[in-house]
């Protein structure tokens, strides 16, 4: 008979984990790496289309809190800090979305403070700091109230106990004969609720126009099961921060996208030397990794030349290859191609999805001009 028993659990967690690795063989093609801007959904991503208006430099300015908000923060010793730490969370956070040039203001912050708490004829001041300092846009970031602290005590789930009762209940179903451990898997735990609550706003410097944003979602955090005390409410609030300007983010900002497109390497011609035509396949794939687009479109294009412009693969690596180098139009012709010789057989639904983002893509640098 086996018995298992608390205190072991962990050693036998550990075990599991190490004999559970599992060993794959894998065949990776060749991609090409394309990045574009993925703006937010439905009519908010128009809304920011048309405010942004092609434009990307910006600045983030963080307004200056009520002397409520900031009494507040004083037993977290952030009073002094609170509006430099909300703006470094914005701004690191549009940096991490990789749309916008965002300008170092660190040392203007005075000047941007002073135009943060002017209510009147806000717009004209807006331009002049524009012109001031070649932005297009400014990012306003505001604690609109107090944030919201609630601890309470909950049941939490034990991770090591309730694996240990998992291992015991399946060796059991398996014939194993074993002691069945009743200590609970669940313990009261000290939970911290904190909510933050943000506004963003983006104008555009030169039009005027904008669009704001307010989040006000709880951050939950736990303490370690058992530990029945209120966990750092310092920590749930640079959690909550960072929620409420990850929000922010998704609203005011597209999000820059890495779409990685498997290029091909062989193709069942029915004209021409195959043998060739999948040789300089291979070839083209070489010189792309090697950073050389240009020698790799001459391959590709050498393919088809061998297979009297049949070679549906040679069609679609040309394709990505112009896509990648920002020759939209010569992309579009080879997609074209690439479609009428292919057919449904070849251009899957995964190129189709592939295709239908380099559609939207292209429409939105013609109107971005």
């Amino acid at each position: 008979m086996f018995s298992f028993h608390y205190n072991h659990i962990g050693s036998i967690v550990r075990f599991l984990t190490l004999t559970a690795i599992v060993f794959t063989f894998s065949y990776c093609a060749t991609a090409v790496s394309i990045k574009f801007p993925q703006f937010p959904e439905g009519t908010k991503g128009q809304k920011l289309r048309s405010v942004l208006d092609g434009k990307k430099k910006v600045a983030v300015i963080a307004k200056e809190p009520p002397p409520a908000i900031r009494r507040s923060f004083d037993r977290l010793g952030l009073a002094s800090e609170l509006n430099e730490t909300m703006r470094a969370a914005m701004k690191t956070k549009l940096q991490q979305y990789g749309y916008y040039t965002v300008l170092d203001i660190d040392s203007r912050n005075e000047r941007y403070q002073e135009l943060a708490r002017t209510q009147t004829g806000i717009t004209q001041a807006q331009k002049r700091l524009g012109l001031e300092l070649e932005v297009d846009h400014l990012i306003f970031v505001n604690m609109t109230a107090i944030p919201r602290v609630e601890c309470k005590v909950e049941l939490i789930t034990d991770a090591v106990a309730a694996a240990a009762v998992a291992l015991q209940l399946a060796l059991a179903a398996s014939g194993v004969e074993v002691k069945i451990d009743n200590t609970t898997t669940s313990r009261p735990t000290g939970v911290l609720y904190l909510t933050v609550f943000l506004e963003g706003t983006i104008v555009n410097v030169e039009t005027g126009k904008s669009i704001s944003h307010s989040v006000q979602k709880p951050v939950r955090l736990a303490n370690q099961a058992g530990n029945i005390q209120c966990p750092s409410e310092l920590v749930a609030f640079n959690q909550a921060l960072d929620l409420a300007t990850t929000e922010i983010a998704n609203v005011l900002s597209p999000q820059i996208i890495t779409l990685d497109i498997p290029l091909e390497s062989k193709d069942n011609v029915k004209i021409g030397d195959k043998k060739m035509i999948n040789q300089l396949l291979v070839d083209g794939i070489r010189w792309i990794e090697a950073g050389d687009v240009e020698q790799a479109i001459k391959s590709w294009e050498e393919a088809l030349t061998y297979s009297g412009g049949t070679s549906k693969s040679a069609l679609w690596n040309i394709a990505i290859a112009h896509w990648y180098s920002g020759n939209m139009e010569e992309a579009q012709k080879y997609f074209d191609l690439t479609l009428k010789i292919g057919g449904p057989n070849f251009f899957n639904s995964e190129k189709r999805r592939i295709y239908a983002i380099f559609k939207q893509e292209k429409r939105r640098i013609e109107e971005e001009g």
